[in-house]
């Protein structure tokens, strides 16, 4: 997470935790995951919203987690409709529509492209949503929707893709990520660095996790599940000036798994990413390989 474009309500709410974190670990672990169970609001641009009225719509009811049979609404899109599917996962806080450039190359090349808003972003039910929950409603989507051509995740899309494709029984021919950070436990703890929070509110956060949400939070992290991803074929891309997901552990991590494609570029950053030319067009040339 970058400081400087921190909105002022999120750098006011960290003062707040880093003063009370010391004296009242507990409390600030409940308020730290409820403000990054949280997604920030977003506004759609003109374009976006033409990208939205161009597909097909519809709802899909999903369990909420796999220890809560609560019915979860998850709004679908569709662009295409014949051809390899490709499903797209945009990232925490994104939108299905942030992939407009992708979609439009896929259809073009002839593939059906479908997607949904995650849980508690967009026109989803649901205030709050976590990794847990990404995880078990895209297991379902991908049991639902039948045999894919290939999965491409971007940012927390990417990481939810790969941790599901390791942790369930489920399978694609293709997983592409864009921008991916490997790690839940690390990016917590550069958050918690971030906004000046004492250490002593790590081990209740993960307390916090596991009684929730039934999960360790350790668990998340892809270091964990080398070889263990069930798609034939991994590529990345990622930035070097990306603040969110590191060039450089992306680096050490594709060096323990050399059987990974990847794109490395530099200067678009975490979110320009998904419309470079470059990306883009290693996008397709993954799809179109046989493997």
């Amino acid at each position: 997470m970058q400081h400087q474009v921190l909105p002022m309500s999120l750098r006011m709410a960290g003062m707040m935790l880093s003063a009370m974190s010391r004296p009242f670990p507990g409390l600030t672990a409940k308020l730290f995951y409820r403000l990054y169970c949280t997604p920030p609001a977003l506004k759609l641009r003109a374009a976006h919203e033409q990208l939205r009225q161009q597909a097909s719509m519809s709802s899909l009811q999903v369990s909420s987690y796999p220890f809560d049979y609560t019915p979860l609404k998850v709004t679908t899109y569709r662009w295409g409709t014949t051809g390899p599917k490709i499903l797209l996962l945009h990232g925490w806080g994104g939108s299905p529509l942030h992939f407009k450039q992708l979609i439009a190359s896929l259809v073009a090349q002839g593939y059906q492209v479908i997607s949904y808003d995650a849980p508690a972003h967009g026109l989803s039910g649901g205030k709050r949503t976590n990794l847990v929950q990404w995880i078990h409603v895209l297991e379902q989507v991908i049991q639902r929707e039948g045999e894919l051509h290939a999965i491409v995740g971007h940012s927390f899309g990417g990481l939810s893709a790969a941790l599901t494709l390791a942790r369930r029984n489920v399978r694609v021919p293709r997983l592409l990520m864009l921008g991916t950070a490997l790690s839940a436990p690390v990016f917590f703890d550069e958050t918690l660095r971030l906004f000046r929070i004492h250490p002593v509110v790590m081990p209740e956060l993960m307390l916090l996790i596991r009684q929730r949400l039934r999960e360790d939070l350790a668990e998340m992290d892809m270091h964990r599940y080398i070889d263990h991803i069930k798609a034939d074929k991994i590529w990345m891309a990622y930035d070097t000036t990306d603040t969110l997901a590191k060039a450089t552990e992306i680096d050490d991590y594709l060096q323990s798994y050399p059987a990974i494609q990847s794109l490395r570029i530099t200067g678009d950053g975490h979110f320009r990413i998904m419309r470079h030319e470059a990306v883009l067009e290693g996008i397709l040339e993954v799809l179109a390989a046989k493997i």
